[in-house]
C-alpha cells in the first residue's frame, strides 16, 4: 500500500508547508532588503546576457507589489528536464531575495493535521506513520468490491481497456484503481520517462529545491484537507469521461510531447492556445457528432471548475499574502502557468482587485 502512496505522491508538488509569521517584530536587515531599492522590478532581468548558462525559461515571471510587501509570480508544468536549469537571471534573483515561497498544495507533514485523523476511523492507519494514507487510497481506488469492469458502462470499458492496453501495464492489475488515478500515473511514471521527462526535474521540484537550499519556508495555496476534499468530490461522471477519453500510447506521447516543448521554448502564444481553444474545440466536436454530451460535460467541467475557478482562488490567496503579511514579506508563488494564461488567469483577477502586475520577461 505504501508503495501506491508513493507513486500517488509524484502527481502532485513535492512542496512543505509551514504558516506565515505575522508578528510585529522588526528585523531591520529584513526591512532594508525588502525596501532597498525602487528598481527592484527589473533587477536580474536587465542582466540576462551575462550568464551564459541560464536557459531561456522565464514562465511569465511577473511581480505584485502591495506595500512593503511582494509577490514574484511563476507559471510552472508538473514535468520537465534537467537541461531547464538554471532559470532566467530574472526568476534566479527573483528566488534569491524571496522570504517565502508558495506553491499550489502542500504535502508535507509539517503542513497540519489531515483528515485522516478524524475521518478514517474504519481505515488501519495510523496518522503519525503513515500521514494521509488513507484518504489517498481512497483516491486511488473503488471502494468494496467495485472495479472498472463493473463501475465503467460496457461501451466505456471496451474503449478505455482497448487504449490501456497500447501501454505497458498490466491491465488485470489496475481493475482496481479509479480511470483519474491510471490516467495520471501512467502519465507521470510511462509516457513522461519515455520523453525524457520527470517530475523530479519539473518547475516545481526546481523551485522547492533551491527554497530548500536557501532555507527559506514553503507553503501551499491550497490547504491539503481542501484539495482532498476538492478531488474526491469528483463526480463519478467526470471519470467515466475521463476513461470514454483515455488516449492510446502514441496520441498520448504526442500530446505530452508537444506541452513540453512549447513550455521549453517558452511559446506562451501556443500554450494559452492550448488551454482556451481546448473547450472550443469540446463544443464544435460535439456539434459535429464527433464527441457526446459526457465529453463535453468533461471538457466543460475541468475549464471551469478545475482551471477558471482555481485560476481565481489563487489569485485571491496571492492577494491574501499581501495584503494580511504584516512584515515586510518577499513571496516567491509558483503555480501551472495555465492559471496565468486562461481567460480567467491570475495576473487579470489582480489587476481586476486593483494591484499592478509587473511582468519581467
Amino acid at each position: 500500500m505504501k508503495l501506491l502512496v508513493c507513486i500517488f505522491l509524484l502527481l502532485f508538488l513535492a512542496s512543505c508547508g509551514q504558516a506565515v509569521d505575522n508578528d510585529n517584530e522588526n528585523d531591520a536587515s529584513q526591512n532594508q532588503d525588502n525596501q532597498a531599492e525602487e528598481t527592484y522590478l527589473h533587477e536580474g532581468y536587465e542582466t540576462q546576457d551575462q550568464d551564459e548558462t541560464a536557459s531561456g525559461i522565464h514562465g511569465l515571471l511577473s511581480v505584485v507589489q502591495y506595500g512593503d510587501n511582494r509577490a514574484y509570480i511563476m507559471g510552472s508544468i508538473h514535468i520537465g528536464r534537467e537541461s531547464w536549469y538554471p532559470l532566467t537571471p530574472a526568476a534566479e534573483a527573483a528566488m534569491e531575495r524571496a522570504d517565502i515561497f508558495a506553491f499550489e498544495i502542500d504535502l508535507s507533514t509539517e503542513g497540519g493535521p489531515c483528515l485522516c485523523e478524524s475521518d478514517c476511523d474504519d481505515c488501519d492507519c495510523d496518522p503519525d506513520a503513515d500521514d494521509c494514507i488513507c484518504l489517498l487510497l481512497e483516491m486511488m481506488l473503488f471502494s468494496d468490491d467495485e472495479t472498472l469492469l463493473t463501475f465503467l458502462p460496457p461501451d466505456v470499458y471496451k474503449i478505455f481497456m482497448a487504449n490501456l492496453r497500447t501501454f505497458p501495464v498490466n491491465t488485470d492489475a489496475v481493475q482496481v484503481f479509479r480511470p483519474t488515478t491510471i490516467s495520471e500515473v501512467i502519465l507521470y511514471q510511462i509516457i513522461a520517462p519515455s520523453l525524457g521527462l520527470s517530475s523530479d526535474h519539473s518547475i516545481d521540484m526546481y523551485v522547492f529545491n533551491r527554497a530548500e537550499e536557501l532555507g527559506r519556508p514553503v507553503i501551499g495555496l491550497t490547504d491539503f484537507n481542501d484539495h482532498i476534499a476538492f478531488v474526491s468530490g469528483m463526480p463519478d461522471e467526470y471519470q467515466i469521461a475521463t476513461a470514454r477519453y483515455f488516449s492510446d500510447f502514441d496520441t498520448m506521447m504526442e500530446e505530452t510531447e508537444e506541452l513540453a516543448y512549447v513550455y521549453e521554448i517558452q511559446d506562451i502564444e501556443t500554450l494559452r492556445d492550448m488551454v482556451r481553444l481546448g473547450l472550443a474545440d469540446a463544443y464544435e466536436a460535439y456539434a459535429a457528432g464527433e464527441i457526446s454530451a459526457g465529453g463535453l460535460g468533461l471538457a466543460r467541467y475541468w475549464h471551469h471548475t478545475v482551471g477558471n475557478y482555481r485560476s481565481a482562488f489563487f489569485a485571491q490567496q496571492i492577494a491574501d499574502l499581501l495584503t494580511q503579511t504584516e512584515e515586510p514579506t518577499t513571496f516567491f508563488v509558483t503555480v501551472g502557468i495555465a492559471h496565468l494564461t486562461r481567460e480567467v488567469n491570475v495576473f487579470d483577477t489582480l489587476r481586476e482587485m486593483g494591484f499592478e502586475v509587473e511582468g519581467l520577461y
